[in-house]
């Protein structure tokens, strides 16, 4: 039999060990014996092979590139009770004991992590080639986190990239660490969604606020996703008030505003007499509620005639 199968064969045998003593519990008895030595529990273990070897758990032992089994996946963890390492330290004769019976050990297995935002900007940039308005991503198939084992290039690409302008749609392929070595390959697809600045109040309003230029901030929302009647305009919001009290960030209905009154019924208020030749003022008083420009009837406290005129301001109304 060639060294090569027989050095297979070896390696096979150590990775049986470990798995016997893990799953099952049974401690495996090495033919011959060993000269027992001291050893202590390594903290924090970190893998960069393929392999577990008893050096990785323990310090102070003759054996330590001695294999006992596969390294979990890159990225991966595994987790040794105090029962699974003292079955394996009595297995292969090292000389150590659990402190306690909650004591373990972590393998973590290094590797190299490509983040889902770095993927997720890359793709906003491709589709920015295409789309040259603000737009947000709705995933169909979201990308993830790609882990490589250690010592792998760090990188990725996008290829395979379709974008339909018709459906606002796209497919793409990423592959790590590039297209020319692709160890790790994912696909994602998903919609364009074009965002419109919409105008909303910065703080919450109730009725009789006046909404000026200072009340308002603008927030983006999909367009597709936009209700018939939401308020679009500045110009649409100010000078106006709530009809009811109205929270702040929220897209507005044109149906949730009025004019705010600038008189209410029993107010004294201005009469303006105006013919475009004479300009008088007098007193009067307010017999209907109203906004601004809304004609409505007025007592003359002088004449005490009633009158009708147009509300032109606050307790102000005009007799032409």
């Amino acid at each position: 039999m060639s060294k090569q199968v027989l050095i297979g064969l070896d390696i096979a045998a150590r990775i049986m060990l470990l798995i016997f003593t893990i799953t099952f519990g049974m401690i495996v008895i090495l033919i011959g014996s060993k000269e027992a030595l001291a050893a202590s529990l390594r903290p924090d273990v970190v893998i960069t092979g393929d392999y577990i070897k008893l050096g990785d758990i323990f310090d102070g032992t003759e054996n330590a590139e001695y294999v006992l089994g596969p390294a979990p996946a890159p990225g991966k963890d595994m987790v040794l009770n105090a029962r699974t390492l003292y079955k394996i330290a009595s297995a292969l004769d090292v000389e150590w004991k659990p402190a306690t019976s909650a004591e373990q050990i972590i393998l973590r297995r290094e590797a190299v992590v490509i983040p889902q935002d770095d993927i997720t900007s890359a793709l906003e940039e491709k589709i920015r080639d295409d789309v040259k308005e603000s737009f947000s991503i709705s995933y169909m198939t979201k990308p993830s986190e790609m882990v490589m084992p250690a010592g792998t290039d760090e990188g990725f690409e996008i290829t395979a990239f379709h974008y339909d302008v018709q459906k606002d749609t796209f497919n793409a392929s990423i592959v790590a660490p590039s297209a020319e070595n692709p160890i790790k390959r994912t696909n994602v697809s998903g919609r364009v969604e074009r965002l419109v600045s919409v105008p909303v109040l910065k703080n919450s309003l109730k009725n009789g606020d006046i909404i000026g230029a200072l009340d308002i901030d603008y927030i983006e929302l999909p367009k597709n996703k936009i209700a018939s009647g939401v308020v679009m305009e500045e110009s649409d919001l100010v000078n106006m008030t709530p009809r009811r009290t109205m929270a702040s960030g929220k897209p507005i209905s044109l149906n949730d505003l009025e004019s705010p009154k600038m008189v209410d019924r029993g107010d004294l208020i201005t009469l303006v007499f105006d013919d475009g030749v004479m300009y008088l003022t007098t007193k009067g008083k307010a017999l209907q509620a109203g906004a601004m420009g809304d004609t409505v009837r007025v007592s003359n406290s002088d004449s005490n005639k009633n009158l009708q005129g147009v509300i032109t301001g606050h307790r102000e109304v005009t007799i032409r």
